[in-house]
């Protein structure tokens, strides 16, 4: 955050301004077709962002069935980050999410801060949830199957992630039928029409030429908006691609192998690493082998190096892009180690978690002069006071937000109605009250605010002191008490709403549209299980079969070429990651082989989305949406490849 961001923000929050670039967007939108309601963000975004002048959230009205105009609408809730320049280029960027159905909305801050904050320099970036998808998911919501279950899906989340997603699972039968019962036509949520959604919203804000920028599913998106919905479209960018044509059920397994290939050929291309370590693969197995049944104990924090603990640094922790561990160097060494029965290089791996590298690390061997090296040092730990500063001051104007919000709205008899009824229910031992309980507070949330059904809610599930000191609150409540009991409500129950939505909406686009079996799992996994034998586990195939079984409920809807290569000339950049595990990072080239006008990158030491692992992904993003015409300076992905450790290097 800079100091004229902080200004600007703590100015504009004091004053509450509106960004009259929105007035139109207020009053319904650019497009008569497409209407435009603004509200307030459903999620907080980034400490610097003002709702209403640099960020504006709101939903917009298209057609379920573009061929039916006049028939059921579904809402796209939306974000708008306004352009952080004064003079922008006229093109938005616009962010398409993954899953499928995976939603962006309730990470905006992470869109505006981590992936995207080169672009925003010249451009709007504008991002929304999809149809069927978080926040987007009201025209195919399961509000009773959720109700009936909240107990057990609020205990599951809390268990595991795993038994969560179990839970989830066994709620997609019920809420297909309640979906089909609502009057929802299914066979409209697919990639055409999310492509097609896409035209509209640009449309709807007031856009004509506008940039793409698709990770995973949302690469499958930009490139059916290449074929289904072209008008405008300037360039588009894939990172993390998932092109129609790949059964992504069927492929599970090789993102997983071709990433183990990945380390076996960087360690192959370093002559040190390849004479101290020839067969990265063989070495892999082995190691793998060994610690299922001969686990190594000790180690700093006692963790066991198993075989879990080696497939979870392997795969897992490489790629999660928030904390950024100093994983790939080592995997040759710890490899050989198992098989020897040590762990000193996994130990110095894990020690090194958590660690911020020292910048000054490189200053004791530099060819500096004593002056030169004191003025860089003095310059380093003046980042460093500046970055505690910066997070302190996202702090600060976050809690400033805070409170500003809370001076424009009653909600002093809400929240202590929320917590003496949260206080009563911790006392309920009575599991099946306790369910009834949740069951109707999610059934009355989702009704009209009114003081009758508060009323109502309390003399069905209370008793007693309870009953009293309850009814005497919703006695005392103004209208905006009443609201605001509600709201509370919505947001309590809103983060199971959009796991809920997550999982019927991923089955809707994987199961309707396509083409995933499990003699195809079988087929593609016996050619890695042989070079890998862990990816033939029984387990890995039960996941498979558990997803693939999810798509009896759902009809198919295939359409005519939509698993066919997309053909398109328009400007192309595909990224892709060694570490990512969820698209191969081979996808890409194929996705490209039809496209005319296309550029393909492998990134080192990038997961699933380049863009928000390396700057080096960002810098070239952002230079190919400036110019999509222009060459490319890419000499920064050679600086990304791993430096390993070598048998005899000291270990930190």
């Amino acid at each position: 955050m800079t100091a004229d961001q902080i200004l600007a923000a703590v100015a504009t929050l004091i004053a509450g301004t509106e960004n009259p670039d929105f007035d139109q967007l207020r009053s319904g939108g650019h497009d008569d077709r497409y209407p435009v309601e603004v509200h307030a963000c459903d999620f907080p975004p980034a400490p610097f962002e003002v709702e209403g002048s640099t960020i504006l959230c709101g939903t917009v009205s298209v057609p379920e069935d573009y061929d039916k105009p006049e028939g059921r609408r579904v809402g796209l809730e939306f974000a708008l980050f306004d352009a952080l320049t004064q003079s922008p280029a006229p093109d938005p960027l616009v962010y398409l999410h993954g899953g499928p159905a995976g939603g962006t909305l309730h990470m905006i801050d992470a869109v505006a801060t981590a992936a995207f904050p080169k672009h925003r320099l010249t451009r709007d970036i504008l991002t929304f949830d999809q149809r069927g998808a978080a926040l987007s998911a009201g025209s195919v919501a399961c509000t009773t199957g959720l109700a009936d279950h909240m107990l057990e899906l609020a205990v599951a989340t809390k268990d595991s992630p795993a038994r969560e997603a179990a839970y989830l699972s066994e709620l997609v039968a019920p809420c297909v039928e309640e979906i089909k019962a609502s009057g929802a036509d299914l066979s409209a949520y697919n990639t055409e029409n999310n492509a097609r959604d896409v035209r509209a919203l640009v449309s709807a804000l007031g856009y004509g030429e506008y940039n793409v920028y698709g990770i995973s599913y949302g690469t499958r998106l930009a490139l059916e908006v290449m074929r289904t919905a072209p008008e405008g479209v300037r360039s588009v960018v894939i990172d993390g691609v998932a092109p129609a044509f790949v059964p992504i059920l069927d492929t599970f397994n090789t993102p997983f192998a071709d990433a183990l290939d990945k380390l076996a050929d960087q360690c192959a291309a370093d002559a040190a690493c390849h004479a101290a370590y020839p067969d990265i693969s063989a070495s892999f197995n082995a190691a793998f082998e060994k610690l299922q049944t001969d686990p190594i104990a000790g180690g700093p924090r006692d963790q066991s190096l198993d075989a879990g603990a080696l497939y979870h640094a392997t795969f897992e922790l490489r790629k999660k892009w928030r904390l950024q561990y100093t994983i790939t160097p080592y995997l040759p060494r710890i490899f050989a180690e198992a098989v020897e029965g040590k762990r000193d290089a996994f130990d110095a791996m894990v020690a090194g978690f958590g660690k911020a590298p020292d910048p000054k690390a490189g200053l004791g061997s530099a060819e500096l002069t004593e002056d030169a090296r004191a003025l860089a040092a003095a310059a380093l730990d003046m980042a460093a006071a500046m970055r505690t500063l910066g997070a302190s001051a996202d702090a600060v104007v976050r809690q400033l937000r805070g409170d500003l919000n809370a001076t424009l709205r009653s909600v002093s008899v809400a929240e202590a109605f929320d917590r003496r009824a949260s206080e009563a229910l911790r006392e309920m031992t009575d599991r099946e009250a306790a369910a009834r309980f949740m069951t109707d507070y999610t059934v009355m949330r989702s009704g009209p605010p009114s003081r009758e059904a508060l009323e109502s809610f309390v003399r069905e599930h209370f008793t007693g002191q309870d009953r009293a000191d309850l009814l005497a609150l919703v006695a005392a409540m103004g209208p905006a008490d009443i609201e605001r009991t509600f709201a509370i409500a919505a947001e309590t129950t809103k983060p199971y709403e959009i796991a809920v939505a997550k999982a019927i909406g991923f089955d809707i686009y994987i199961c309707q549209e396509s083409d995933n079996s499990l003699e195809g799992y079988d087929r593609v996994t016996k050619e890695i299980a042989a070079r890998y034998p862990i990816f033939g586990d029984e387990d890995l195939r039960k996941i498979a079969t558990g997803a693939i079984d999810q798509c009896a409920y759902f009809e198919k809807h295939p359409r005519e070429g939509f698993l066919d290569p997309v053909v398109s000339d328009i400007p192309t950049l595909a990224l892709n990651g060694t570490l990512d595990t969820q698209t191969s990072m081979h996808w890409g080239a194929l996705a490209a082989e039809t496209l005319g006008n296309a550029r393909n990158y492998i990134i080192p030491e990038a997961g699933h989305g380049t863009i928000i692992y390396q700057s080096c992904a960002r810098d070239i993003a952002a230079a190919f949406t400036n110019d999509p015409t222009a060459e490319l300076d890419v000499s920064c992905i050679e600086t990304l490849q791993p430096k390993f450790v070598l048998p005899d290097d000291p270990l930190p």
